[in-house]
């Protein structure tokens, strides 16, 4: 008589604990590489000055919705008035269209455009552009005209959202958008244009001026999220 098998391999519960284990491990792999990367390149930024962030142009990409608001309303309200009108709020699925928006900052101001900006502030020899390193942004034909046009890279590792100065203006941006009546695409695509050319260069230069203390509480928190 054979002995029974260590392992039941037509035990298809076998099969999905071991793959949920096996997830486990790489995903705490992935998160201890990035955090580590992340970690590094606070640290050698560590010693940058407002002088230093001053150089840089941050740019990022997000959606905005026609009805849905990236900002999350907050209520307090007990067990018994979850359904009552004045508790609710009325949305719609998909949010009722989008617009894909696209911007640049630096600590001058505000642009959609990487080249016009560089030589309207004056900062063709000594700049550096950060992106998100998503994959079209690190695609071979975008690195290739980005090198064609001398464009230096503020290399950064991926998924750190936190450590981008554009990032909260999206939030602004979002919450300026709830005084408006937008039903429709085009309406929302009008409202964002005005929005974002009514950005003061004062704010941009406070979200540059932030990154100092960004880096420093990424450092003290061994380069995990922070809060931004």
């Amino acid at each position: 008589m054979c002995p029974e098998p260590l392992v039941n391999l037509r035990n298809p519960e076998w099969f999905q604990r071991t793959y949920a284990e096996v997830l486990n491990v790489v995903q705490n792999f992935q998160w201890f590489c990035m955090t580590n990367t992340k970690l590094a390149k606070c640290l050698a930024h560590f010693n940058w000055t407002i002088n230093d962030w001053k150089r840089v142009i941050f740019s990022n990409e997000t959606t905005f919705y026609v009805i849905k608001r990236k900002n999350k309303v907050k209520i307090w309200r007990t067990k018994d008035e979850q359904w009552k009108e004045g508790c609710m709020e009325v949305a719609a699925i998909g949010g009722g269209g989008r617009v894909n928006f696209w911007g640049a900052i630096a600590s001058e101001g505000t642009d959609n455009y990487l080249i016009p900006k560089v030589h309207l502030y004056q900062m063709e020899n000594d700049f550096f552009y950060q992106h998100d390193n998503a994959r079209y942004h690190v695609s071979r034909q975008v690195q290739t005209k980005l090198h064609e046009l001398g464009i230096k890279l503020s290399e950064w590792s991926a998924k750190s959202p936190d450590l981008n100065a554009i990032k909260h203006l999206w939030s602004i941006i979002d919450d300026k958008l709830k005084s408006r009546s937008i039903s429709s695409v085009n309406e929302l695509t009008e409202a964002l244009s005005t929005e974002w050319l009514s950005i003061k260069p004062e704010l941009c230069y406070e979200l540059v001026f932030t990154m100092s203390k960004k880096i420093q509480k990424c450092i003290a928190n061994n380069g995990k999220y922070i809060h931004y």
